[in-house]
């Protein structure tokens, strides 16, 4: 029997953790829109998916190199995940928590691995904002979601901060003020849905999903797969050929 699902946000705690060889990994690589329509210049994210029947645990990680041109410091912050889980709704958001290997920044500059940021992110059945309006199931920090009800991961039903709160790149890009919170790296994220779900059931919908930067800044997607093997192809043929190849 595998580790549970909550493998990954137990060991935020630990100055690292290895990914689980069943984890679903998602690369957001792919341009999906959003009100900045410069080069991403680097912008990227990942997100990590373990599922033991009906809990969920999601690592959402801030990969970025760089950022498009003309982002300001809360555009360069990964605020919010959308998916479209198979059968079921999230019945429980019950942790968000500082990811393994991250720290706080700016006015949550005391807080490690472990520590819980469930005050400043939400999560809601009723389906996304914007470009997330096709995505039924969403983690955001951003209250602009699609007008049903929303429930922070500490329980209250108060408003959050987004974009502050949200997830900077390890080491930030853009500085954060001392006035505002987020989190360098990674959040991990506790769930329990209203039913089970098997990982041959997750990893469609994980490679499906949708994260957002900013406030409707940027959204990315995960590559069509043809256009992942072409890559992958073209990157083993130019290092056959010892040429060079900018992404």
């Amino acid at each position: 029997m595998r580790a549970s699902a909550w493998f990954l946000c137990t060991l935020a705690a630990l100055a690292s953790a290895p990914y689980a060889a069943a984890d679903i990994i998602v690369e957001y690589t792919a341009d999906a829109g959003g009100n900045n329509n410069e080069p991403l210049n680097g912008l990227a994210a990942r997100g990590t998916f373990a599922i033991d029947g009906n809990q969920l645990s999601v690592l959402l990680e801030n990969t970025s190199t760089g950022v498009p041109d003309s982002f300001e410091v809360s555009d360069s912050l990964l605020v919010s995940l959308g998916i479209n889980l198979p059968g079921v709704d999230i019945l429980s958001g019950d942790a968000a928590v500082v990811g393994p290997g991250s720290i706080g920044l700016g006015s949550w500059s005391d807080r490690v691995a472990g520590d819980s940021v469930a005050e400043e992110w939400l999560w809601t059945n009723d389906f996304g904002g914007d470009l997330m309006e096709a995505y039924q199931h969403v983690i955001s920090t951003s209250n602009g979601q699609g007008g049903g009800e929303t429930t922070r991961f500490d329980g209250g039903n108060g408003t959050v901060n987004g974009p502050f709160g949200g997830i900077a790149a390890d080491p930030p890009i853009l500085e954060i003020p001392g006035n505002q919170p987020a989190v360098s790296d990674s959040i991990c994220y506790e769930l329990t849905l209203t039913g089970t779900l098997t990982e041959e059931q997750l990893l469609p919908a994980a490679n499906a999903s949708i994260i957002e930067f900013g406030s409707d800044q940027r959204y990315l997607s995960t590559p069509e797969p043809a256009s992942a093997a072409l890559l992958l192809m073209t990157v083993l043929l130019a290092g056959r050929r010892g040429l060079r190849i900018h992404i």
